[in-house]
């Protein structure tokens, strides 16, 4: 008699949730400079960055974006909901510097407890 084997679903935790990344978007300032805006910070939490799947990279070479990263975050339960009217910046060494926008945003369907959002490079 063959063993049964089933399908165990790549656990996540803390562990792997390690790198800052913060959401923001641009608001108009009603300043005297016409066109001018600030940056309004939405949410900040930590993340599982990681390089983007094939599926991801097809959707970002129809945008025209050269640099991407995906990234995995626990679901705010309504608290924060990504659009792709907002940016992201993270906190390491390898992205100083550089502002993403969210390009696509899905729910983790290995696990709900989870988002994933497809960021392209801006800057």
């Amino acid at each position: 008699m063959r063993p049964v084997f089933e399908y165990r679903k790549p656990e996540t935790n803390s562990g792997q949730l390690r790198t800052p990344v913060t959401f923001f978007q641009y608001e108009p300032v009603s300043g005297p400079e016409p066109g001018e805006v600030q940056k309004k910070e939405l949410y900040a939490c930590f993340c599982e960055a990681y390089n983007p799947s094939m599926k991801d990279l097809a959707i970002m070479e129809h945008n025209g974006t050269k640099e991407a990263v995906t990234v995995r975050i626990r679901d705010t339960a309504g608290e924060y909901l990504p659009t792709n009217k907002h940016f992201a910046s993270l906190d390491d060494y390898r992205y100083s510097g550089k502002i993403f926008s969210i390009t696509d945003v899905r729910p983790d369907l290995t696990d709900n407890r989870f988002i994933v959002i497809l960021l392209g490079a801006v800057s």
